[in-house]
């Protein structure tokens, strides 16, 4: 318990310092069985240059279940153009619970791109690998962010 607690003291410290915030909506397509998602995601700069948090929250339409996930991005920044790769991991679930028994957790690996329209506005392009004990999925997704 006390290892986790201080792992999770020292990610939210070097999330602490970092002034850069991205937030954004997100909507596309995740395969097996093939569904439409909408949500939201959040990202935060850390002291360590081009390396990022992200946190993401939606609900696949078809099926009703939603999802929670985490990831280290990391994304450097060329011009207006900035490509990126990202490991994380995340849960599916049909109602925010304590009995995790009713979770389905996976890992993702993917990447992307974000195209600035300005220093606060971009649009993304994402392709995300899930793998889960229970299924494998493909996911492509669009999105709109500001950037403070």
């Amino acid at each position: 318990m006390i290892k986790k607690t201080v792992l999770l003291a020292g990610c939210l410290l070097l999330a602490l310092p970092a002034s850069a915030f991205d937030a954004g909506f997100i909507a596309g397509s995740i395969s097996q069985p093939a569904s439409f998602f909408y949500g939201l995601s959040a990202g935060s700069g850390t002291i360590v240059p081009m390396v990022k948090f992200e946190f993401e929250g939606y609900r696949i339409k078809e099926s009703g279940l939603n999802s929670l996930s985490a990831a280290v991005k990391f994304r450097p920044k060329f011009g207006s153009f900035a490509p990126y790769a990202f490991l994380g991991v995340g849960s599916e679930f049909a109602k925010l619970n304590f009995h995790f028994s009713e979770y389905h957790f996976y890992t993702m690996v993917g990447g992307g791109f974000h195209i600035f329209f300005s220093s606060m506005f971009s649009l993304r392009v994402d392709l995300r690998f899930i793998h889960s004990s229970d299924f494998d999925r493909t996911r492509v997704s669009g999105g709109v962010f500001i950037h403070l």
